[in-house]
């Protein structure tokens, strides 16, 4: 079966039109025509039927469209990969939790590229535990996260360390502090991340000492919903300086009793990587990141 036929079927799918679709094509109509008919006759079935003045997809059409998605699909990425072996460039797969979007990760791949114009990046997101699931599954090349999954096919190394801070309403008793230590926060209710957050282990060491005064109101786990709250009187909260925590209607105040911090991590699988680039890329972050000796 011919991948450039399966191809021209997907376009004319969409455009409904034989003119538009060979413009878009860049082929032809009477050539986008020829292919169709050899399609349908290798398959053995119409794919198209008549509409008025146009064509709409019949019954083996409709059928026939998400195989051939992803048969191109398929193809594509094969076609992809296989340049980025030949070539070390290409598309790089990133997962990375959200407190490192703005401005770590977004910072290190426009430097990056700058140095690499045949490389680029696909981006998602997630919390720790799914950005070190999918990198040991293989469906990431590289994974930013706060909380390590424990696995020898895994390494890290991290890259950038927080401290912590408190984050209370403008109107809240403490709000006219320079600064507050963990024991001034206990006597009010606080919003905090539930433990599908990776960095609800740091806050709940803090705590620890003084567990049976630390007053839980809410928990989830993204932290611009925990600084919302924060910011319409829920609660206050004691977590990482991130960008979340810098926003109107919060006053952030440095915590002194405890001074606390915890770092963040870049992640990569230890087996060989046959596309050059994530090496390059994983150091190039190590190597932008590290502090220099004093």
């Amino acid at each position: 079966m011919n991948i450039d036929h399966l191809r021209y079927f997907i376009v004319l799918s969409q455009e409904m039109h034989y003119s538009r679709a060979a413009q878009r094509l860049s082929i032809s109509q009477s050539g986008l025509s020829h292919a169709i008919a050899a399609l349908e006759k290798e398959l053995g079935v119409p794919l198209f039927q008549k509409s008025g003045r146009g064509i709409q997809l019949g019954q083996y059409g409709l059928a026939l469209l998400p195989q051939a998605q992803q048969i191109v699909a398929t193809a594509d990425s094969c076609l992809r990969s296989f340049r980025m072996l030949r070539e070390g460039v290409g598309t790089l797969r990133l997962k990375t939790i959200p407190l490192l979007i703005v401005p770590t990760v977004t910072k290190l791949c426009r430097l990056f590229k700058e140095e690499n114009p045949g490389c680029d990046f696909q981006f998602s997101t997630g919390m720790s535990s799914e950005v070190c699931r999918a990198l040991k599954e293989g469906e990431v090349d590289i994974g930013f996260c706060s909380k390590p999954m424990e696995d020898p096919a895994l390494e890290y190394v991290a890259i950038q360390r927080r401290r912590l801070v408190a984050a209370v309403p403008p109107d809240h008793p403490l709000a006219g502090r320079a600064s507050v230590s963990l024991e001034d926060t206990l006597p009010y209710p606080h919003v905090t991340y539930s433990w599908l957050s990776g960095q609800r282990d740091m806050v709940d060491k803090v705590f620890a000492p003084v567990r049976d005064r630390w007053q839980i109101a809410y928990e989830v786990e993204d932290a611009n919903f925990i600084m919302e709250l924060v910011a319409q009187g829920f609660g206050i909260t004691v977590m990482l300086d991130t960008p979340p925590v810098h926003r109107p209607g919060v006053k952030v105040l440095p915590l002194t009793d405890p001074a606390a911090e915890s770092p963040f991590y870049i992640a990569r699988r230890r087996d060989p990587h046959p596309l050059s680039a994530i090496d390059r890329f994983f150091d190039f972050c190590v190597a932008s990141t590290r502090e220099p000796p004093p």
